[in-house]
């Protein structure tokens, strides 16, 4: 969703595709795309 904000642990490969390791704010674990135009990072 946007404007949701991630901590993230690390930047994998998965399949050849950039992704980030993430954690909400409950300590669920989630991979989303590193894709520029999808994710902003500050």
């Amino acid at each position: 969703d946007a404007g949701l904000g991630f901590t993230i642990y690390a930047k994998v490969n998965v399949n050849g595709s950039p992704q980030y390791k993430v954690h909400n704010s409950k300590g669920k674990t989630y991979y989303v795309t590193a894709n520029v135009a999808y994710v902003y990072v500050k």
